[in-house]
Formats: C-alpha cells, structure tokens, sequence
C-alpha cells in the first residue's frame, strides 16, 4: 500500500510539472493567469473558478484541482478542457463507451461533452439570408437564430460567443475567410497573440470592431497602436487605429462555416 501511495505521490508531482512547463512555454505568469481566472469567476458568479497564485502554486507543486479551476486553466492556457483531463488519468474517450455493471443489467451511457477548439477544425456548409456587403456582428435576436447552422444552435452561448458574417464585399481574409462565411468568435481571446506560426492558417485571426465597421483578419498590437493585417491577396489595405477609441477587439475566430458558393463568391471578389 505504502509503494501504491508513493507511486501516486510521483505522479502528481509530474502533473503539476507537466501544467508549470506549459504554462511557461505559452510565456503565461501566475499574474496572467489570477487576472483570467478572476473575469471567469466574477462572469460565473462563482469564486471556486478562481485560481490564485497560492492555488496555482500548489497545483503546479502536484496538487489536484477542481473541476472548477482545470475549467479555468483550460481557458487560460487557450486549450480544450479534455486536454487537461488527460495528464491527471482521465480519458473522455473511454465516457463515450456503455459502462456495464456486474450487479445490474442496467448500462450507462455517457456522452462527452462538446468542447470548442480554436481552430479551424471543421467548415459547413450552409445558406443565409444575410444580405450585407459590410461584415456583421449579429445581435442573435430570435430572428437570427435560424441562418446559424443547426449544430450550433443547441450549444450558444451568447455571454462568451459571438458571431458574424463576413461582408460580401469584404475579401479582407481572401479564401482562408471568403465573403458570407459565419464565423463563430471567442470574445474570451481579446489580446493580440504572437508566436511562431508555420503557415498562414495558423496566424490567429480577430474580429476587430473600428471606426469604419467590423474586420476579420490578422492583427498587431504595439502598445495602443492595433494594425490590421489583411490576407496578401486581399484588395484591402493595411490600416492602423488607436485603442481603444478608434478600434477594438472582439474576440478571435475560432470556427468558420463557407458558404455553398464559396467558390463563385471567390471569382466575383477577384473581378
């Protein structure tokens, strides 16, 4: 029992390495993360969300967390929470299969939870009725929810998730982002991220509310200077505003469904 005890001891004490290493790799201080964790906490109305720098500190020295805090961490560290599950020896994959029990014909299933991951990790297609050249935020008013594809509906959550059309006039992303696209934005990832992306997909994009309407595309903060970067083959220009008067950023983009047309919308932007 006693090697069974030290066995586990040395595991945790892995986790909580594991969690400080990533933590440091994405450049985020214990500051960083009490400043993130206290907006989760005061937006849920629950201070168990919070994670301290004492908390953080015993986490990161292999205590276990709650349920609560690894949400926390999870969006802090811009992860899927089952991400987080998995180094504490918790497989959502194995939630998916029926448990049966041996003293019941009774089986369980249970479905894991949907977790959005930001990237562009799956494209619908769909058809709307938004007629805008001007890329739109929408308001999700009960007349907007049904242009939203049908696998959206059921998991909005209008606090934390926005979303918009791109304007059929607005090529500012060319065919990563072609006009009429819906895009689904996390308002949680308001800060500009910079890292060593390999591709252009990678680049993060943002939702950018300015002066002149709403943007999607790439961006870059110099203090509270926000330049907005426009894809290469894009007839838009690259344009600058001071934040926060003049420009702001919503949220990045963390989904994107084309339309049917996506193809002949190209051609026409290009003519």
């Amino acid at each position: 029992m006693t090697q069974l005890w030290e066995r586990q001891a040395r595991k945790q004490m892995e986790t909580g390495t594991w969690i400080r290493a990533l933590r440091e790799e994405r450049q985020i201080k214990p500051s960083d993360i009490e400043r993130i964790t206290r907006a989760i906490a005061e937006l849920k109305g629950n201070t168990d969300f919070y994670v301290p720098h004492s908390t953080l500190a015993d986490i990161e020295a292999g205590s276990i967390p709650s349920i609560h805090k690894l949400f926390s961490l999870a969006l802090s560290f811009k992860l899927p929470l089952n991400d987080l599950l998995v180094p504490f020896g918790i497989n959502p994959q194995e939630a998916t299969s029926p448990c049966e029990s041996d003293t019941t014909a009774d089986v369980l299933t249970l479905q894991e939870p949907k977790v959005r991951e930001p990237a562009f990790r799956f494209q619908l297609n769909f058809g709307t009725n938004v007629n805008s050249h001007e890329t739109t935020l929408l308001k999700l008013q009960s007349q907007d929810l049904p242009i939203l594809p049908s696998i959206v509906q059921p998991r909005i959550d209008p606090v934390r998730y926005r979303y918009a059309v791109i304007g059929s006039n607005d090529d500012s992303m060319a065919d990563l982002l072609p006009p009429r696209s819906l895009v689904e934005i996390d308002t949680v990832q308001k800060t500009v991220q910079m890292f060593a992306w390999q591709t252009l997909r990678d680049r993060p994009i943002y939702l950018v509310w300015h002066s002149d309407g709403h943007t999607c595309c790439w961006c870059q903060a110099d203090g509270k200077e926000l330049t907005l970067i426009p894809h290469p083959v894009s007839r838009q220009l690259i344009r600058r505003f001071k934040m926060p008067s003049e420009a702001t950023v919503v949220g990045r983009v963390i989904n994107a469904w084309l339309p049917l047309d996506a193809a002949q919308t190209q051609r026409e932007a290009a003519s």
